[in-house]
């Protein structure tokens, strides 16, 4: 009778289980989506407000290309948005992730200022054997790549080439795209619970002065915060890595092809309010 009633509750277990499993699947197949549509759709958003209007008159949204860079963090494809202002290059937006986030991968965008000579010309120009991954330059994904044929006399540039040529940088905004830090602590890098990820903003970068670029703690000008120095440190370092990227690349990005040319007009998507709090789901350590 006990082996029977075990049994029974045994299986009752097994088949509750089952169907638990079975519905968080389809609910995560359901909305992932969704969830990925409005990613998007805060990403553009943002867009214009890490480059203001005035540092370009081309749809941001619709010039872009995609690399895959370890400055710019993980193994996932990175976009990389190209302002131009009177037909000149004038910013760039990158994407960018932070690993070494408290609670994980924390997704950034950068925009920056681009003045000073960059080397500009059609994407059959660009050199394929300085977008390699084992280069120090960015990899352009195979995608954007597949019908640009390399120069037969493709070489490295040196020190004074259009690719690696230093140029005058300034930080136009940061922005967090998403992220999963603990709510009170580290969430503040959000601009909806405090104002510290505008600090980037108006920030003149140098290659030869990285030491400002850390939180206070570790010698540099950023702020941690009260009881969570790992968020911001992750933050800094991530801004740091994606302007060391497109001081060394900037050429090669404007270069190379465009793979948001058939992007949907903004018009088409609803307005995204980034300084309304989003809520996240945090598992506490």
């Amino acid at each position: 009778m006990m082996k029977e009633s075990l049994a029974k509750n045994g299986f009752m277990l097994g088949a509750f289980a089952v169907v638990t499993t079975a519905l968080i699947a389809l609910t995560f197949f359901g909305t992932e989506d969704k969830i990925e549509q409005q990613k998007q759709k805060k990403l553009l958003s943002v867009l214009n407000e890490v480059v203001p209007s005035e540092f370009h008159d081309n749809a941001l949204y619709a010039n872009c290309t995609e690399v895959n860079a370890p400055e710019l963090g993980n193994k996932k494809a990175h976009k990389v948005y190209r302002a131009t202002l009177n037909g000149k290059p004038s910013a760039l937006v990158l994407e960018a992730t932070a690993q070494n986030g408290y609670s994980g991968d924390i997704d950034i965008v950068v925009g920056v200022e681009v003045s000073g000579p960059v080397s500009t010309g059609s994407s059959q120009d660009v050199n394929t054997d300085s977008l390699n991954s084992e280069s120090e330059n960015v990899n352009v994904t195979a995608l954007a790549l597949s019908d640009t044929p390399a120069p037969t006399n493709a070489t490295h540039q040196d020190e004074s080439g259009p690719h690696t040529k230093t140029i005058n940088m300034k930080v136009l905004g940061v922005r967090v795209i998403e992220h999963k830090e603990t709510p009170g602590l580290g969430d503040k890098i959000e601009l909806a619970v405090s104002n510290w990820i505008t600090t980037f903003s108006g920030k003149s970068f140098s290659p030869d002065n990285l030491a400002p670029w850390q939180v206070k703690k570790d010698g540099g000008e950023f702020d941690q915060f009260t009881g969570a120095t790992i968020t911001p440190r992750a933050v800094v370092g991530a801004v740091r890595d994606a302007l060391l990227y497109a001081q060394a690349n900037h050429s090669v990005l404007f270069n190379a092809p465009n793979t948001c040319a058939n992007t949907d007009s903004v018009e088409t998507i609803d307005a995204v309010n980034v300084n309304e709090a989003q809520p996240h789901s945090v598992e506490e350590l």
